[in-house]
C-alpha cells in the first residue's frame, strides 16, 4: 500500500498539574489520529489506473522491464524471441503451481530479444491458476475469488464497457487503448475469477536504443541493370536515363543524382519498419515509401524503394517499363506489346484515364500504365501517360 507522509501540527495546553501524564496521553492520541488519516488517503490515492497487482505480498506495477519481472521468481515456457519494433506478444511464464500469460512489448527502435523487451502487462486465469495456493490481490482491496461485482464498482466505479455473458461478466476500465484493467466474474463463483492488466506505455528512464550509420550488407551487394529487360514479367523501371530493379536501394537513386529533402523526409527508420522520404533532382521532386529491411534502425539512404512512378502529375520526366512500354507511347502500341507476349491484364476506366494493371500475381506486386482518354486537356489523348513498377519484399 501507498502511503504519503503526513505532518500534523498539535497545539496542546497543559494543566499545572499531571502535564506529564496528560502530555504522553495527548501524543499517544494525536499519533493514532494521525496513522488512520494517513491509512485512509493512502486508500484514497489506490486505483485501477496504478496498474498494480500484488502475488502473495509481491507488488507488481506495470510496465516494467523483463529483467524486472523474472526477478520475481518467473521462468520463460517458450524458447526465447525477438520482437521487431512496436510489436508485442504473449509470453508464458511459470513460478511454481503458478502460471501466467504476459505481454512482452518493444517499443525501441531496433529489433531486440525480449529480455531487452518491456513487460506491459499480465493475465491470470482460473485455468491456470485453479489449484495455485496464492494470494491476488488488486488496488482498493479487491481480491480474487473474493471479491464480488458490487466489490468491484464500489471500488472502482462504472466500468468503461460490460460485457454480460452466458457464463460471465466482464468488466473492463479503460484509461485508453491497451491501458486497461480486465475483471472476468463468472456467474457460478460469483466472485472475480480472472484479471488481465495492460499498460502499454513506456517505463521511466526506458532505453529506445540508437540509430546505425553503417551501410548494410544488402544494400551494398545491389547491382543495377545496364538496360531494360524484355521480359515484361521483369520489376524494371527507366527513371530519366537510368534503369532500376524493384526494390531498389535509396542509396543508389543518390548516385545518379537526387537528393534527399531533409525536412521533409524522416531522420531514421524503424528496424523492420517503413518511413518517408522526398527526393530532388533538377528541380523535380516526388515522395517515397521506405521500409527498412535490416534488424536496427538505420538512415534513410539505406532503405528501399519499393514502388516508384514516373511520368504524369508526379514526375515530369522520360520514363519506361520492360518490354519497351514508354511514356508518350499510344494505347494501341501498348496493348500490341501485351498481346504478342500473351500477358493478361486488367483495365478500369475514370472519367479521364484508363489503367491498365499486369504483371500482378500477387498483391504489393505489378505494373500499372496510366491512358489519357479526356479531350479537354493539353495532354495527348489515348497515349500513355503515366505508368508505375511496384515489387514488395513480402
Amino acid at each position: 500500500m501507498k502511503k504519503k507522509s503526513m505532518f500534523v501540527l498539535l497545539g496542546l495546553i497543559f494543566a499545572l498539574s499531571g502535564i506529564s501524564v496528560c502530555a504522553e496521553e495527548a501524543l499517544t492520541e494525536a499519533e493514532s489520529e494521525t496513522e488512520a488519516l494517513s491509512e485512509e488517503s493512502a486508500e484514497d490515492t489506490e486505483s485501477w489506473m496504478d496498474y498494480q497487482l500484488t502475488i502473495d505480498g509481491e507488488v507488481y506495477t506495470f510496465p516494467m522491464m523483463y529483467e524486472d519481472f523474472i526477478s520475481y521468481g518467473w521462468t520463460l515456457d517458450d524458447t526465447e524471441d525477438t520482437l521487431d519494433p512496436y510489436t508485442y506478444s504473449f509470453y508464458y511464464f511459470t513460478d511454481g503451481d503458478m502460471k501466467c500469460s504476459v505481454y512482452i512489448l518493444n517499443l525501441g527502435i531496433n529489433t531486440v530479444s525480449i529480455e531487452d523487451c518491456i513487460v506491459a502487462g499480465i493475465s491470470i486465469d482460473n485455468y491456470y491458476w485453479e489449484d495455485a495456493d496464492c494470494t491476488v490481490e488488486l488496488p482498493c482491496g479487491i481480491v480474487k475469488g473474493v471479491s464480488t461485482l458490487d466489490d468491484i464498482t464500489a471500488a472502482y466505479g462504472t466500468p468503461t464497457d460490460t460485457y454480460e455473458g452466458d457464463l460471465y461478466t466482464e468488466y473492463t476500465y479503460q484509461e485508453d487503448y491497451n491501458e486497461e484493467v480486465e475483471l472476468t466474474v463468472y456467474k457460478e463463483s460469483g466472485v472475480l475469477d480472472e484479471i488481465t492488466v495492460r499498460n502499454f506505455v513506456e517505463p521511466d528512464g526506458y532505453d529506445v536504443g540508437e540509430v546505425s550509420d553503417q551501410e548494410p550488407e544488402s544494400v551494398m551487394a545491389y547491382v543495377k541493370p545496364d538496360s531494360l529487360s524484355d521480359d515484361l514479367t521483369a520489376y524494371e523501371i527507366e527513371l530519366d536515363g537510368a534503369v532500376y530493379t524493384l526494390p531498389v536501394p535509396v542509396s543508389t537513386l543518390l548516385e545518379d543524382g537526387w537528393e534527399i529533402v531533409e525536412d521533409d523526409s524522416d531522420p531514421m527508420v524503424e528496424a523492420h519498419y517503413y518511413g518517408w522520404i522526398y527526393l530532388r533532382k533538377d528541380n523535380q521532386t516526388f515522395s517515397a515509401t521506405v521500409t527498412n529491411e535490416e534488424d536496427y534502425a538505420t538512415l534513410p539512404e539505406y532503405c528501399w524503394i519499393e514502388e516508384l512512378t514516373v511520368g504524369g502529375y508526379t514526375l515530369d520526366m522520360d520514363g519506361a517499363l520492360p518490354g519497351g512500354v514508354r511514356i508518350g507511347m499510344t494505347e494501341e502500341e501498348f496493348l500490341a506489346i501485351l498481346e504478342e507476349a500473351g500477358m493478361e491484364y486488367e483495365v478500369r476506366d475514370s472519367s479521364s484515364f484508363r489503367y491498365y494493371t499486369y504483371n500482378a500475381p500477387s498483391y504489393g506486386s505489378g505494373c500499372e500504365v496510366e491512358i489519357y482518354i479526356d479531350d479537354d486537356s493539353y495532354f495527348e489523348k489515348d497515349t500513355i501517360f503515366e505508368i508505375t513498377c511496384e515489387n514488395s519484399f513480402d
